[in-house]
């Protein structure tokens, strides 16, 4: 009985999925190890994914059997390696009745069993969307860090100067009340800095108490 598979290859920035039927032995044992031992590099890969259709590929030195002479498959994709992409590429696994797929990405031989296409998009995520997920690229995740950080940095330097404010509205109102009980007198010859030194003895003062 044939054990049908998917050959396909996913370019870097995932948007092209090129993709081959293989219609004989097309477990892991069988098209799993071929493709290990001898498309095992990203030129190769790309080759036998493109062939378009392939009965069978031997075992032990990589021959290509290919009886009919078909265009490969190609599926344009958002390049996001989201659920919606996963979900085409396994869509295609299972529309050639296949019950592997194997997937060049990145230097590497990703195999799905078909037990579903849900459950194969979930598979193949996890095995590319995951680590090339931006949300989970270390250099955003410390922009993030930093966004955060100056975030709250900048939150207590508001903090700080709006107690500031505050201490210093009340010593105005202090200021305003003395004059309004003993005159002007004490503060006509008050210079800017006088008023500073001023705020500051009287804030000390309050520090004190």
């Amino acid at each position: 009985m044939a054990t049908r598979a998917l050959i396909g290859y996913l370019n870097d920035d995932g948007t092209d999925f090129v993709c081959t039927y293989n219609h004989y032995d097309g477990y892991p044992d069988g098209l799993g190890k071929a493709l290990e031992n001898f498309y095992n590099d990203e030129d190769k890969a790309e080759s036998i994914a493109s062939t378009g259709y392939i009965s069978s590929v031997d075992w032990d030195t990589g021959e290509i059997d290919s009886k009919y002479k078909e265009e490969p498959n190609r599926l344009k994709l958002s390049g996001n390696f989201d659920e919606e992409d996963m979900l085409e590429i396994a869509g295609k696994v299972d529309e050639y009745g296949g019950d592997y797929g194997y997937v060049w990405f990145e230097g590497k031989w990703h195999v799905l069993k078909n037990r579903g296409i849900r459950a194969m998009a979930e598979d193949l995520e996890d095995a590319i969307g995951a680590r090339t997920n931006p949300d989970n690229d270390p250099q955003s995740m410390e922009e993030e860090i930093n966004e955060n950080d100056y975030n709250a940095k900048w939150q207590e330097f508001i903090n700080e100067n709006r107690a500031l404010d505050n201490m210093w509205a009340v010593y105005v109102k202090s200021l305003v009340n003395d004059i309004r009980l003993n005159g002007v007198a004490d503060y006509a010859d008050f210079k800017e800095e006088d008023f500073v030194e001023d705020y500051e003895n009287y804030m000390a003062d309050k520090m004190d108490s």
